[in-house]
């Protein structure tokens, strides 16, 4: 991400040098005094963010102009970012289409309804487990079957991987399993066919278009499958987004991941009306995507992999770490900030950073002698 100099300092910058002075050493000076020397750029980040945190609201919120979708906000939010969660509660995509389709409302509510997962579970409306006939009797809807473009025979050729016998009588789908001895089995066997997939994208459970500004169409989905919506040659790959960090992470990479992190954070933040400056979230963001990987900043994450016992100690469950440190002699190398307040020894930051060498002079550096000196 591109660092943006304040209009004054290129300003100043040319009055100085001329109008054909070399900007990159301007970017250069004002970049290297973004951060002084030695500052404790992690507190601040934390105190930053945690302290803006505490004003957000605890409960989902609705999505702005899209009042049918409940998308999780505020603390909540955050919390599911920074312990990069993989199963996070409301996925959803916002899928954006070529010129070509999203001019045509016909041409993307084709694409939004090829999009919507449609299971067995969808196009039947209930049905009977019978442990004497060893079967499963689903009673199909034939109006969502006609709704969603599909006949009875569709749905025996899904099943016809299973290792079962099927038999349609009208609206009456039979399912027979000769192998099941109990109606515990029969209940799993159900769970399972309801489940699979009949049309469109695993996961993705809703699919509502929308409208901009310009007239163009674009669609909100509940639930994501990015992987596979990049593969449609309708979308448009470069402005489609998922909020599934994750999942971002394995499709596009680690640098996707990172800048998901941070509009994530920022957006949350500003949707209730808070700033922090983006360098903090910057900072986190980086820590979070150092190695390749998305992690938490949880006990299983950043805080419980530093090598600092008292580090760890002193963020979550202390008994256990200073007993396993014991166990196995770990030695702490007194390089946080946590572990030397701890200790009560000067912190590694600021001041405490810098080492300073006073050469002897021969002169012995005591009361009596700055006495003598002074008269």
């Amino acid at each position: 991400m591109k660092i943006e100099i304040p209009e004054k300092y290129i300003v100043a910058f040319k009055e100085k040098y001329g109008e054909n002075a070399d900007l990159s050493e301007l970017e250069k000076i004002y970049v290297r005094s973004l951060v002084t020397p030695g500052e404790a750029v992690g507190v601040i980040a934390a105190q930053s963010i945690g302290e803006a945190s505490t004003q957000l609201t605890l409960r989902t919120k609705h999505a702005a102009g899209l009042s049918v979708i409940n998308t999780t906000t505020g603390l909540p939010r955050l919390v599911e970012i920074f312990d990069s969660k993989k199963d996070i509660s409301t996925p959803f995509m916002d899928i954006y289409l070529k010129n070509e389709y999203a001019k045509s409302k016909q041409k993307a509510s084709e694409i939004a309804n090829k999009i919507i997962e449609i299971k067995i579970g969808d196009i039947t409306s209930s049905y009977t487990v019978s442990l004497r006939k060893k079967s499963i009797e689903f009673v199909l809807d034939r109006d969502m079957l006609k709704e969603y473009g599909f006949t009875a025979k569709d749905v025996t050729a899904k099943l016809s991987n299973l290792k079962v016998s099927t038999s349609l009588e009208g609206n009456m789908l039979s399912v027979i399993d000769k192998s099941s001895d109990s109606v515990k089995k029969l209940i799993r066997l159900r769970n399972k066919i309801v489940e699979i997939n009949l049309s469109g994208l695993s996961g993705v459970s809703r699919a509502i278009l929308n409208q901009d500004s310009q007239g163009n169409y674009w669609i909100k989905t509940i639930g994501t499958n990015l992987s596979e919506v990049l593969k449609m040659e309708e979308v448009d790959q470069k402005n489609t987004v998922s909020n599934d960090i994750i999942e971002v992470s394995k499709v596009l990479g680690i640098e996707a991941a990172r800048n998901l992190i941070i509009d994530e954070v920022n957006a949350t933040l500003q949707n209730v009306g808070l700033t922090v400056d983006l360098r903090h979230i910057f900072l986190i963001a980086d820590a979070m995507c150092l190695d390749g990987t998305v992690r938490g900043i949880g006990r299983y994450g950043l805080s419980g992999e530093a090598d600092s016992v008292l580090a760890r100690a002193s963020f979550e469950v202390p008994l256990k770490h200073l007993i396993e440190a014991g166990l196995y002699h770990e030695s702490d190398p007194f390089k946080y900030v946590a572990n030397n307040i701890l200790s009560n020894q000067v912190i590694p930051i600021g001041t405490g950073g810098v080492k300073l060498v006073v050469k002897d002079n021969g002169k012995r550096n005591s009361e009596e002698n700055s006495g003598k000196d002074k008269e």
